[in-house]
């Protein structure tokens, strides 16, 4: 009977890392067309350098997000490797498998993932709570 959950289990990575690998492949194609973009522009007059400024700096915000996105594919790769994957980094309870399908990368449940963007914007909370003490 292990023998069967194992197999399932290795169908369902198998699935998974199928997902993974696609959304790694979309993801380095963006990154490298947006590349080319830029690239292509060479030199340009100087009116046109504002459009073109704000373009690059859009550009590089969206590559930012993007290479984000590809570490978290790569983690999630690194996990099926280690026989991890499926399994909250923080509570160490199973991320149900519907979290899974819709994010494959997810590295935690959506309780502690909420609970971690709850730790993450209390700084900033706290922050726009303090009086100001510029004038």
């Amino acid at each position: 009977m292990s023998r069967t959950v194992a197999r399932k289990d290795q169908d369902v990575h198998s699935a998974y890392r199928t997902m993974l690998l696609e959304k790694k492949r979309s993801v380095l194609r963006s990154l490298g067309i947006k590349s080319d973009t830029i690239a292509a522009l060479g030199r340009v007059a100087e009116e046109d350098q504002a459009p073109i400024s704000h373009e690059e700096f859009v550009s590089s915000r969206l590559n930012t997000l993007e290479y984000a996105g590809l570490r978290l594919v790569n983690e999630a790769l690194d996990r099926i490797e280690s026989g991890d994957y499926g399994t909250c980094l923080l509570c160490e309870k199973p991320i149900p498998e519907k979290r899974l399908r819709a994010l494959p990368w997810a590295r935690y449940c959506v309780t502690c993932q909420e609970r971690s963007a709850l730790l993450e914007a209390e700084p900033e909370a706290e922050e726009m709570a303090r009086p100001s003490l510029t004038w």
